[in-house]
């Protein structure tokens, strides 16, 4: 009986436990709302532009990408979006946006041309030059491409291209932006075509623009 005492009053004491729990159950708190989830797209790009111009970049692109995934126009969303991301130096982090925009809207001239820059500054001449060559030929407005052409040809020592090319943006843009440049390029490419006779009378001093030799002025001196 004494043995059977302490047994008794343990199993009491679990009855016990086990009738408070179910009177009382556990209530746990919800975790509070994603502001992300709850929001709809355009409060959702808003808030990412307004994150672009405080300079939270960071933030900014997870707002704008919710958004894009919440269906916001791509026309807009995309390049808002590939904006944000070089701006913040994340360069492959853009073409993960801007790419697969492209493969769906290949006549998007401008988005292209970036894309083709944004592969220059990545050092991948060979995309950069398929980007910017369909920008290019998908709008003539897109000139500056062609400039962007021509320093790809430049790097690459393909030298007719790079005539080509500087010769089509200074024919569409003669006092483009790149203009004094793209001449500049220009000059140098047909010197270094030119062969040694001819470099040297292009590179002539015309006699006009000569000094004149003058005769040293000797001055008398006498011994004191």
């Amino acid at each position: 009986m004494t043995n059977r005492t302490p047994q008794f009053a343990l199993l009491s004491l679990l009855f016990l436990l086990v009738a408070c729990t179910a009177q009382h159950p556990h209530r746990t708190t919800p975790p509070p709302a994603d502001p992300i989830a709850a929001a709809p797209a355009s409060l959702l790009r808003g808030q990412g532009l307004a994150y672009a111009r405080r300079g939270d970049l960071v933030r900014a692109q997870q707002y704008l990408a919710a958004a894009k995934l919440k269906g916001f126009e791509p026309r807009v969303i995309v390049p808002e979006l590939v904006k944000v991301c070089v701006a913040g130096s994340r360069l492959r982090a853009a073409l993960l946006y801007a790419e697969p925009y492209l493969r769906r809207h290949p006549e998007d001239a401008g988005m292209s041309y970036i894309v083709g820059t944004i592969h220059i500054a990545l050092g991948n001449i060979q995309r950069a030059s398929e980007h910017l060559t369909g920008a290019l030929q998908g709008n003539e407005i897109m000139v500056d491409a062609a400039f962007s052409l021509a320093v790809l040809a430049s790097k690459e020592g393909k030298v007719d291209e790079e005539r080509s090319h500087l010769q089509h943006y200074l024919e569409l843009r003669p006092n483009g932006r790149f203009s004094v440049r793209a001449k500049v390029m220009l000059a140098k490419v047909v010197l270094d075509q030119l062969g040694p006779e001819e470099h040297e009378a292009a590179t002539a001093v015309p006699a006009e623009l000569k000094t004149p030799n003058r005769p040293l002025k000797v001055e008398n001196t006498h011994d004191l």
